[in-house]
Formats: structure tokens, sequence, C-alpha cells
């Protein structure tokens, strides 16, 4: 679970959730309700605690094992950029057919393809995987298409 990777990568760089929660410009109370997962981390929190602990959001989000960071983009990444639309149309998808698999509106999922609503985490993990791409790759974190070998449990 993802505060399991949360609170082991901040307990091997020796710091509390406190110290770590000031790194980060938030409380204490707030970056411990991640660990805990009573509260859904945003995208962007998730791309500073990637690159503050130098791993890829994959490895967060515990869809490998593998800590190594992918290689970084040659493109600009910013908080609202996605590969969604790429990505489904290079499946020859619609709109439709994604909002199909992630149980909702077709208006709904085409407010994540144009930036309208940040896409939550859960979503955006699946469909990572759906797509077998990584997290990293859907947010311009990395060129690298094909993810680190997965969980065994993912599949």
């Amino acid at each position: 679970m993802v505060m399991n990777r949360l609170k082991n990568l901040r307990k091997e760089k020796k710091l509390s959730q406190k110290e770590l929660a000031k790194l980060i410009n938030m409380s204490q109370t707030g970056y411990s309700q991640y660990e805990r997962m009573t509260r859904k981390i945003s995208i962007s929190t998730l791309k500073e605690l990637a690159t503050f602990y130098n791993t890829s959001i994959d490895y967060i989000l515990e869809l490998t094992d593998i800590k190594e960071p992918y290689s970084k983009s040659k493109l600009l990444s910013s908080d609202n950029l996605l590969r969604l639309k790429d990505v489904r149309e290079d499946k020859d998808l619609y709109q439709e057919d994604i909002a199909k698999i992630l149980k909702m509106s077709r208006k709904g999922y085409s407010h994540y393809e144009s930036y309208y609503s940040e896409i939550p985490v859960n979503k955006l993990k699946e469909l990572a995987i759906f797509y077998n791409v990584s997290v990293d790759y859907l947010l311009y974190l990395t060129d690298e298409r094909i993810p680190h070998k997965r969980n065994e449990a993912i599949k």
C-alpha cells in the first residue's frame, strides 16, 4: 500500500513526519494522513515526493518494486499535462470506452483529458495498468513507455 512505501521511504531518509511535512510545505497532520491513507494524495505532491526520494511514482504507488526512477522526459512536464489522449488514441479507443473502464461518465473522463479536472491518483494508476505504461509516462515525467517490471499482484 502507498502508505507503507511513503513511510518506508521517509524512514530510509531518517526523517520524522514533521520534518518531511516541513520540507514539502504542509502540516505534519496532513502528511500523516497520506501515510495512513485517510487523505487522497495529489499528483503534484506525488511528483514532489518522487523527486525528493529519487524514485518513480510507480514505485510509490507500488506498481513496481524497482526503486530507480525512469529517465527524465525531454518534454516539458507541468501539473496539468497528461498523455491520456495520446495513449487512448494509440489504442484506437474513444473516451466512452475509457469512461466505461473507469466506471464513470464520458463527460467526467473528458474533463481529465482536457485538464478541466485533476484525475484522481487511483484512476491514473488504473489507466497506467490498462495501457501497460508507467504513471510517470502518463504524467510526462519520462519518455520511457514500457514500465518497470510490474508487481505480481498488479497483473
